[in-house]
C-alpha cells in the first residue's frame, strides 16, 4: 500500500511590478497638478475680461476644471506605470476629469450665488452645515471616481486611498488662497499667473508628498 504524499497548494501569486515610486509620483503628479491648474486660471482670467458671471462664469470654470482633472490624472496613471497600483490610463484620466469637474461645479456655486444676487448667509447654521456637507463632498469628488479604477487594477484595500485623498487636499487646497492678498484686478497678466503659479504648485507638491507616501505603502508587499 503506498501513501500518496499531498503538497501543500500554492500561494496566490502576488501582484507583479514594484512599489510605488515616491520621487517619480511626486513630479508627474506635480507637473501635471501645476500645469493643469493654470487651466482654470485661464478660465477666470477670461472670464474677467469677457465680463462673464453667473452661470456663464460658471461653465466655464466648470469645463476648465475637467481639464486641469484630466492633466492630473495622466500625470498619475503614468507615475503608475510598472508599479503594483498600475491602472488603465484611459480610464484613470477620464475619471480623475469628471470628478475634478464635479468638484468644481460645488466650489464654484457660492462665488456665482453671489454674482446672481443670492448670497450665501453664513449667519444662518444651516448655511455652514450646507458648506461643511459640501466641502466633503468636494474632497471626496477625485478619490471616490478614482476608487473603482484603483481597486480594478488590484491594490489591496483601496478604500484607504479615499481618507488619504480627502485629508492631502484638504492641506493642499489652502495653498490655492495663497495669492489673494497680493493680487486684484489691477495686476498685471504675468503676475498674476506668476502667484497663481506658484499657488498651484505648492498645493500639487504637497497633494503628490501626502498620497504617495500613502500608496508606496498601499503597495508594499
Amino acid at each position: 500500500m503506498s501513501l500518496r504524499s499531498e503538497t501543500p497548494a500554492p500561494a496566490v501569486a502576488e501582484r507583479g511590478g514594484t512599489p510605488v515610486r515616491l520621487g517619480r509620483w511626486t513630479a508627474l503628479v506635480v507637473a501635471g497638478e501645476g500645469v493643469g491648474f493654470l487651466i482654470p486660471v485661464t478660465g477666470f482670467w477670461i472670464a474677467s475680461a469677457l465680463g462673464l458671471d453667473g452661470w456663464a462664469a460658471w461653465g466655464l470654470l466648470v469645463g476648465a476644471g475637467a481639464g486641469e482633472g484630466a492633466l492630473l490624472g495622466l500625470g498619475q496613471s503614468l507615475a503608475l506605470r510598472g508599479t503594483r497600483a498600475a491602472v488603465r490610463v484611459g480610464r484613470w484620466v477620464a475619471a480623475t476629469a469628471v470628478a475634478a469637474s464635479v468638484a468644481w461645479s460645488i466650489g464654484m456655486l457660492p462665488p456665482t450665488l453671489a454674482d446672481l444676487g443670492s448670497p450665501l448667509d453664513f449667519t444662518a447654521p444651516a448655511t455652514w452645515v450646507a458648506v461643511s456637507a459640501g466641502g466633503l463632498v468636494l474632497l471626496a469628488t477625485i478619490p471616490v471616481a478614482q476608487w473603482p479604477v484603483l481597486r480594478a487594477a488590484g491594490v489591496p484595500r483601496a478604500w484607504r486611498w479615499v481618507p488619504l485623498n480627502m485629508a492631502a487636499w484638504l492641506v493642499g487646497l489652502g495653498f490655492t488662497f495663497l495669492p489673494s492678498p497680493f493680487i486684484d484686478e489691477s495686476t498685471p497678466t504675468a503676475q498674476l499667473f506668476a502667484w497663481f503659479a506658484m499657488g498651484g504648485v505648492l498645493m500639487a507638491l504637497t497633494v503628490a508628498l501626502v498620497t504617495g507616501w500613502g500608496l508606496r505603502r498601499m503597495t508594499r508587499r
